[in-house]
């Protein structure tokens, strides 16, 4: 025990080494800003919303919640209990080593142990999921992956059911984090086959133990098969389509296929190309890029026959290597295996992300491990071979974090990297908006528009920008182009009616909002934006309708109460007007006391 702290101890202080700079950036990135910062659900602990918000990924949603409640909007405190969460997995994958190399009656596993462990911990692939917080699903997801594998390790060597019991519990908690862990079942019966077939039972009695795991992971389906329509857009993964039957209008889900998805021809060429990228990665982890400009594959071109067959290689060797090197073959497995669910027929909207590597690369680990110690039955020139690899590798460990310190040092290393890519630039743009340069987010968005003409989001940040300067004509025009580009969405409607809206044209603010409405009919402040703008024409009865909808569909909406006040009193529904204020009141600190008494005076004339 007093071992296992220590290691752990060394593993915190190598991260928090290696991991300084990062941890210090002030800035959301990415998808960061929609999952954490722009998103109302992790606001509040309350476990339906986060639920039905998360989906598969309940859990991950329901500790964003929960460090939210310890760090707000500091992205510092998400960013450490990631980093804490990947120092957790690097210790599980130090014992699962352990318990391997003693399967195999190996007398010094200490040292190899250690190493495969650090060398988890400190390579550069792992740099994404860490600093990317909303990738905390992969964190998530790896830590109960491992931990229920090394709780069914414990268990076949104890032969306590206890382990097997807790084993099946996190195996649960798993399929509630991120959806590779489908495959967590296969890697628990390849490593049953693999390593404990000293342990003799009959092959029904071992086949036997392994049900509840395939049981466990159908709830997978099943959720996403079930996806409610507030999921947020994270975790609203299943590709899906409106079709009119004999029950209405609804939506069907397809959870063999993403959202974005290219056909599964395309995208399995593609990922076999992909795939020689993460090996290569693992291998020489240099020009790392958060958002690669890969190129999609339709047919078997050379490169892709070439990869191909690299591919069946590595496979061949883990056939070959079944009773010499059996750690190495179990390692190449478990990387494919991994990998299987993101990298195969299931197309998924973009081809490549090094978080998906993030699991997979215990297989890395085991196999460089296994190669480094059996290199030389002298210990002590393995260990400096493997001091040479971790050195290395948390060198340039160290300097891609130094990439994370903040958005606009990371979006201008994308650019660097996929200079012919829009998105960069329009991240990039954002990045300067958020520092108040709007005449440099605007340069960035004219390059995203030249890049690709078809894309609405740099036009519709270009409108947001515009309305910042009060260039109204601009806004309108850069709203008008981003609506023309994407008809369904519901922000250009509602902003566009913002600018209608402040240049004096209210009936169209209100087509707007209307259209705004349609296009998502779960947003309350919709329903109180265009309630304001009926209060403006004189149909406060329009306008107290939709405040009563804002508050249905936001309960604790402070300023859909303060609206439905005013609108009672003009109305002379003093009642009711002293209801809501009522209602607005037992909201603690979210109202203006001094609006409240002059609203609490106006009413006290009418009693």
């Amino acid at each position: 025990m007093t071992r296992h702290a220590g290691i752990f101890l060394v593993f915190i202080l190598c991260a928090l080494a290696l991991y300084f700079v990062p941890l210090q950036s002030p800035s959301f990135y990415y998808d960061d800003i929609r999952s954490i910062e722009h998103d109302d659900v992790i606001k509040t602990i309350k476990i339906p919303d986060i639920f039905n918000a998360f989906n598969t990924r309940f859990l991950v949603g329901l500790s964003f919640a929960l460090n939210y409640k310890l760090s707000a909007l500091h992205p510092a405190g998400y960013r450490l209990i990631n980093l804490l969460i990947h120092c957790f997995n690097a210790f599980l994958v130090y014992l699962l080593i352990t318990f391997t190399l003693r399967s195999l009656k190996k007398n010094n596993w200490e040292w190899p142990a250690f190493f495969g462990s650090m060398l988890f911990l400190c390579h550069p692939i792992q740099t994404e999921p860490v600093n990317f917080i909303t990738q905390r699903f992969v964190l998530m997801g790896s830590f109960f992956y491992l931990l229920t594998l090394v709780l069914y390790v414990q268990y076949r060597h104890r032969s306590q059911k206890k382990y097997l019991i807790t084993s099946i519990i996190s195996a649960v908690a798993a399929v509630f984090c991120k959806e590779f862990v489908v495959t967590l079942p296969i890697i628990i019966t390849l490593y049953e086959f693999y390593f404990l077939g000293s342990l003799q039972e009959p092959l029904w009695t071992r086949c036997r133990r392994l049900i509840p795991f395939f049981v466990v992971i159908l709830i997978v389906p099943l959720l996403l098969s079930r996806t409610p329509s507030q999921a947020s857009i994270v975790a609203n993964i299943a590709d899906s389509n409106m079709v009119q039957d004999s029950r209405g209008q609804h939506a069907v889900i397809d959870i063999t296929r993403a959202h974005g998805g290219v056909s599964r021809q395309r995208y399995f060429l593609t990922e076999v190309n992909v795939v020689c990228t993460y090996v290569r990665l693992l291998f020489v982890p240099i020009d790392q890029n958060l958002d690669y400009d890969y190129p999609l594959f339709s047919r078997m071109d050379f490169k892709t026959v070439m990869c191909g067959l690299f591919l069946l290689s590595l496979l061949l060797l883990a056939w070959l290597t079944y009773r010499t090197s059996r750690i190495i073959s179990f390692g190449i497995w478990w990387f494919f295996i991994a990998l299987s669910v993101e990298s195969s027929l299931i197309p998924i909207g973009h081809v490549i992300a090094e978080y998906r590597v993030y699991l997979a690369s215990v297989g890395f680990v085991l196999l460089v491990m296994s190669l480094v110690y059996s290199f030389s039955k002298d210990t002590r020139r393995s260990n400096f071979i493997a001091v040479v690899i971790l050195a290395g590798f948390s060198m340039v460990t160290f300097h891609r974090n130094g990439i994370w310190k903040d958005e606009i040092t990371l979006w201008n290393d994308v650019i660097l990297k996929s200079p012919y890519k829009e998105r960069p630039y329009n991240n990039l743009g954002l990045s300067y908006d958020h520092q108040g340069d709007y005449t440099k987010a605007l340069q960035e968005y004219k390059i995203a528009m030249q890049l690709n003409p078809h894309d609405p989001d740099p036009h519709y940040n270009s409108g947001v920008i515009y309305g910042k300067l009060n260039d109204l004509p601009e806004a309108l025009a850069e709203y008008n182009k981003a609506i023309q580009l994407n008809p369904d969405n519901a922000s250009a409607y509602s902003n566009r009616a913002t600018i209608y809206s402040l240049a004096g044209n209210l009936n169209q603010a209100v087509l707007d909002y209307t259209q705004a409405i349609k296009s998502d009919p779960t947003m309350a402040v919709l329903f109180l934006n265009r309630g304001n703008v009926y209060n403006g024409l004189g149909r406060l009865k329009e306008a107290l309708a939709d405040y009563a909808k804002a508050i249905e569909l936001s309960p604790d909406y402070a300023a859909a109460y303060d609206d439905l006040t005013v609108t009672y009193y003009q109305l002379k529904e003093y009642g009711q007007a002293r209801e809501s204020l009522a209602k607005l009141q037992s909201l603690p600190g979210t109202y203006d006391l001094n609006r409240i008494n002059a609203l609490k005076k106006a009413l006290s004339v009418n009693e």
